[in-house]
């Protein structure tokens, strides 16, 4: 026999030999009256999760900032016995939070079903009649700018579970304009206050015209130099504002008698959108050379 296979043999012999004495040593540890001698131990995480490893997993996966040590809440060493009442064996949740949403909110669990996981076990049906007790710059919001979504109750949108927003489309089948994604809606409607229309100043005309499908066909056929211009070069300032002619023409290039014969800009050049010169016009008798007002269209 090769000496370097006899030696391997002979290795392998002596490690079973020592793995079975120490066993058996360790075995007798445990089980004889020695082990009693020895000092316990407060229990790890990982050896918690040995019996209670749903409440490991639920910590795990969702358990958000509660990623903490069990002994950190569970001080005392497996303190459930039968019998005892519940409040005397877990924790209080205001042991750290205090009363983190004010004193009329003391039943914490009314809303996070689930102590190991308290955000994702929000329970929005249970919650829906106390958002505004948490949320009071939205409700303050909806209400200041009255709309169907007022009216709406929160839970209608976010239905699904806490900090869920479900899609516009849900309740808007045929947006004004093709639908790409709920920022596309956001960028101009406020979900909270949706009338209150806002746009950056690089809004391309096309979202304009998915409500104002006149005004765009006027532009599109017309061959004047407003037809060049975006929407919101003129209407910059907010929805539904209406600049004065002055406002970029200043005192234009007529005469201050000529203009004075007339009572505005559109006596002449018609629709802003379109600029169709008026034929036929006529000096107005006793007209001082009105001077249009910025005004809401």
């Amino acid at each position: 026999m090769p000496k370097g296979v006899f030696v391997n043999i002979v290795g392998c012999i002596l490690t079973m030999f020592l793995s079975l004495f120490c066993w058996t040593q360790l075995t007798a540890e445990e089980e004889g009256p020695e082990v009693y001698q020895q000092e316990v131990q407060q229990m790890t995480t990982l050896e918690c999760a040995r019996c209670h490893y749903a409440v490991f997993a639920d910590i795990r996966d969702t358990g958000g900032a509660h990623q903490i040590p069990c002994r950190e809440c569970h001080e005392t060493f497996h303190t459930y016995r039968p019998g005892k009442n519940w409040k005397d064996v877990v924790p209080d949740c205001t042991t750290c939070h205090d009363e983190q949403h004010g004193e009329d909110f003391p039943d914490c669990l009314r809303c996070h079903e689930n102590a190991h996981a308290p955000s994702h076990s929000l329970n929005v049906k249970k919650m829906a009649e106390d958002c505004t007790a948490c949320h009071t710059d939205q409700a303050t919001e909806a209400k200041q700018h009255p709309s169907g979504h007022t009216e709406t109750p929160c839970v209608k949108c976010h239905y699904d579970s806490h900090g869920f927003i479900a899609t516009c489309t849900e309740c808007h089948k045929e947006p004004h304009t093709p639908f790409v994604d709920d920022a596309t809606c956001i960028a101009c409607h406020p979900p909270h206050s949706p009338l209150e229309v806002s746009y950056s100043a690089n809004t391309a005309n096309s979202i304009c015209a998915g409500c104002h499908d006149d005004v765009s066909a006027k532009l599109l056929s017309s061959d004047k130099g407003h037809a060049l211009l975006q929407c919101v070069f003129c209407h910059a300032d907010k929805h539904r504002f209406v600049p004065t002619c002055q406002h970029c023409h200043h005192a234009g290039p007529h005469s201050k008698e000529m203009v004075g014969q007339f009572k505005g800009c559109q006596d002449c050049h018609g629709d802003a959108h379109a600029l169709i010169l008026q034929e036929g016009q006529k000096p107005v008798p006793g007209a001082a050379g009105n001077v249009q007002t910025a005004s809401p269209s």
